[in-house]
C-alpha cells in the first residue's frame, strides 16, 4: 500500500514563540483557534506497526476524533513524507473498542495544545505550533518545495528539522530522565 494521500512536513523546536508568530503574521498567515489534543498510538502485542515504521493513531479534540494510519516515512533534504490515511470519527471511544477487539491497544499517549496558522493562498503550507510537555515545536505541512521555502522564510535551517516523531522525542527524553512518565502528558 504505497499510493494515496501523502503527509509531507518538517518539524522543528521553537525557541521563541513570539518571534515565530510575528514572522508568520508578517508573511500573511492567520492564527487559528487553539486545539487541545489527546493522541493515542495503537499497536498489537508484538508492536508490528512500530517495527514496520507505521503508525495507527486516534486523535481526540473536543470529543470528536480522527482515525489515522501512517505509512513508513522517507526523507528528502530533511522533509518527511509518508502515506497518511485519515477519517473523522464521531465516537472515538467506540473506535478504540473496535480496534482493541482487533488486537490494537493504546501503547503511547501524547498531548498537545496546537495552534494552526493558515495562509489565504492555498498553495502555501499549513503551519502548526505545538505546546507539548517536552517543549514548543512547530510543523510546516504542504508540498515539499513550498515547505522548504517557507522554512527558509521563517529562518529555519534544514539542520534544525527533526526526523523523530513525538514518540521518538519522548523516548529520547526518558532515556535522559527516567523519572519522566511513560506517556507524554501534561501534569495534573
Amino acid at each position: 500500500m504505497t499510493a494515496g494521500p501523502r503527509e509531507t512536513e518538517v518539524k522543528f523546536r521553537v525557541d521563541g514563540r513570539a518571534a515565530l508568530e510575528v514572522r508568520l503574521r508578517a508573511l500573511g498567515a492567520a492564527e487559528g483557534a487553539l486545539e487541545d489534543e489527546a493522541n493515542l498510538l495503537l499497536d498489537d502485542d508484538v508492536l508490528s506497526l512500530r517495527r514496520a515504521g507505521r503508525a495507527l493513531r486516534v486523535r481526540i479534540v473536543n470529543g470528536r476524533g480522527v482515525l489515522t494510519f501512517k505509512g513508513p516515512a522517507s526523507f528528502d533534504a530533511g522533509v518527511k513524507s509518508r502515506l497518511e490515511l485519515e477519517s473523522g470519527v464521531d465516537a472515538p471511544e467506540n473506535v478504540l473498542a473496535l480496534l482493541d477487539a482487533l488486537g490494537y491497544r493504546p501503547r503511547f499517549r501524547y498531548e498537545k495544545r496546537r495552534t494552526p496558522w493558515r495562509f489565504a493562498d492555498p498553495s502555501r503550507p499549513l503551519v502548526v505550533v505545538d505546546e507539548t510537555p517536552l517543549g514548543l515545536f512547530a510543523e510546516i505541512e504542504g508540498e515539499a518545495d513550498a515547505v522548504r521555502a517557507l522554512a527558509a522564510e521563517l529562518g529555519v535551517a534544514e539542520e534544525a528539522f527533526l526526523r523523530s516523531s513525538y514518540w521518538g522525542l519522548w523516548v529520547a527524553a526518558r532515556e535522559k530522565d527516567p523519572g519522566l512518565p511513560e506517556d507524554m502528558v501534561f501534569p495534573g
